[in-house]
């Protein structure tokens, strides 16, 4: 979706600040990463779904929130929309009954680490299906985007660029965010030149990769 998380390529923010690369400086924060965490298992939620809720934050709470801050308003978002609590309770911090989930398995501090090491298996096998282009062959990116979550940033929509790479076939995170489940579809690495996207202001002859899948693409 366009909203105010899409700021590549804006102006009047001023520098990106760049400090010691420190994950966590208050214990809150690591509490709510961690909640995030745990509560996509009972919710549950997947991480494009979450990245969604975040995307839906006003402007004024995404510009002025903790990075964390806003994973902890994601969070509640979900558990809201879920049924899982409501304003009250989330406002409380208390639950007014107890909710027992009998389909979803007990987490425990080692059981998430190991599946946080561990990971998530994203490549499909695409069996018979063929891929829409290949490598050297020109491509402009969709000029719209939609309601829902999308990987198609704002700055690269009608722009003409390169395939440079299959990366393969993976599952799709609009489809994920929206509930619709994986619907994979092949991924491509891309290259735009800077004067496509920056115009006179681009520097020299540089490239900007992006790595788009297909349903964003269209071929030229």
């Amino acid at each position: 979706m366009d909203g105010i998380h899409d700021m590549g390529g804006m102006h009047g923010f001023g520098p990106v600040p760049v400090a010691e690369e420190t994950v966590f400086v208050h214990a809150w924060q690591r509490r709510s990463f961690a909640l995030a965490e745990v509560l996509a298992w009972s919710v549950p939620y997947a991480a494009d779904t979450h990245r969604h809720a975040i995307e839906r934050l006003a402007p004024v709470d995404y510009l002025g929130r903790d990075y964390f801050e806003k994973w902890a308003m994601a969070s509640q978002t979900l558990v809201a929309e879920a049924g899982m609590a409501d304003a009250q309770e989330l406002a409380s911090g208390q639950k007014s009954f107890d909710i027992k989930r009998a389909d979803h398995p007990a987490v425990n501090a080692d059981t998430l680490l190991a599946a946080t090491r561990a990971g998530a298996e994203m490549l499909y096998d695409p069996g018979e299906i063929t891929p829409r282009f290949v490598v050297g062959q020109m491509v402009r990116v969709i000029p719209h985007g939609h309601s829902g979550h999308t990987r198609a940033p704002q700055y690269l929509r009608g722009r003409l660029g390169r395939i440079i790479e299959n990366t393969g076939y993976f599952h799709f995170a609009d489809t994920i965010a929206s509930g619709q489940g994986a619907c994979p579809e092949f991924c491509y690495t891309v290259a735009f030149e800077a004067s496509e996207l920056w115009g006179v202001e681009a520097e020299g002859a540089d490239l900007m990769h992006a790595d788009l899948w297909e349903p964003y693409l269209d071929a030229v």
